[in-house]
């Protein structure tokens, strides 16, 4: 029976990632002759060659990519195993790490984090907000406990866990008394005329808008501005003639002398955003990490059934739901 350790299979996993002996050893904290003792020693115990040497660096061959893969799950498994160990012993952890998109992130804030802080008030949270590729990188390198995205900027996958959340209806909105409220409704060409402001745009949104407003397929989307801060970008269409895709469940949690109003469109679309709370499959969440998870959850539907019981009061104005 072979016998290696965890310490061994981290050389292997970092020399696949780096491509090269010197940085996969400062990686690990090794000398760069250590590291090659570690990884030829490997390749002693099971008589395969892991990896091909050249001057350029090195490459993993066919058998060593096999190894490379379960030797990430072996060291996933110890993590958790340790970690189990940890929660049974502590029944919590000092800090819960998630990571929003930015609309995600303008409806939790900052009922998230006054609620968090209430019920965990010993437990530091960490959060990051990005686009969601960015963000599921930092999931599966487990930098972050759960993630807030739309689910379908990511695709369902055997190491995460989706749990879907109620869809929030979504339109294109401006400032009161902006020009294009006197002509509606519009044709989706008529949003072109203005400024157009957004949120970092994934791929999947990107090629969402573009359809959408019929750039072609080449053309670069015009962005005035580009910011991952919803409440800022309210706040610019709020003085300017600029116009911004958001939420409804966003723009209904403002102040009513703050409100954007959204533009009548001809013909429109179904837009929204289908958010998802997205975890590690098979990886004990903490107490408080559970608790977040909760809270995040209730919060993001609590806000879409609010804004759709709103729409009654103005019909004119009504988001159409999202699938």
């Amino acid at each position: 029976m072979h016998e290696i350790n965890s310490r061994r299979l981290a050389h292997l996993v970092a020399l696949a990632e780096e491509g090269s002996f010197a940085r996969a050893a400062e990686r690990v904290h090794l000398s760069q002759p250590a590291l090659s003792r570690s990884i030829q020693a490997l390749e002693d115990e099971f008589d395969i060659k892991l990896f091909d040497r050249a001057a350029r660096g090195v490459a993993t061959t066919a058998a060593g990519k096999l190894l490379v893969e379960r030797a990430r799950r072996v060291l996933f498994e110890a993590r958790c195993l340790f970690r189990d160990v940890e929660l049974v012993r502590s029944d919590a952890l000092g800090e819960v790490r998630i990571g929003l998109g930015a609309h995600a992130a303008d409806i939790l804030f900052p009922e998230l984090l006054v609620e968090f802080a209430r019920k965990y008030p010993a437990i530091k949270i960490s959060l990051e907000i990005a686009e969601a590729g960015t963000l599921m990188e930092q999931l599966r390198a487990e930098r972050a406990d759960f993630v807030v995205v739309d689910r379908r900027e990511t695709a369902i996958a055997p190491d995460v866990t989706m749990h879907r959340l109620t869809g929030h209806d979504g339109g294109w909105f401006v400032r009161p008394g902006h020009p294009l409220l006197a002509r509606e409704p519009v044709p989706l060409a008529a949003l072109r005329e203005y400024p157009l402001v957004s949120v970092t745009l994934s791929a999947f949104m990107a090629d969402a808008v573009r359809r959408l407003l019929k750039f072609r397929a080449h053309e670069a989307i015009p962005l005035h501005l580009e910011c991952n801060d919803v409440a800022v970008l309210k706040r610019v269409v709020a003085r300017t003639d600029a116009i911004m895709f958001c939420t409804a469940s966003s723009v209904q949690r403002d102040a009513l002398h703050e409100r954007l109003v959204r533009v009548s469109i001809v013909h429109p679309r179904k837009l929204g955003l289908q958010f998802a709370l997205v975890c590690l499959a098979d990886r004990t969440q903490s107490a408080a990490a559970e608790g977040a998870l909760a809270l995040a959850a209730q919060i993001m539907n609590d806000a879409s059934r609010a804004a759709r019981a709103a729409r009654g009061t103005h019909p004119a104005r009504a988001m159409t739901r999202s699938r």
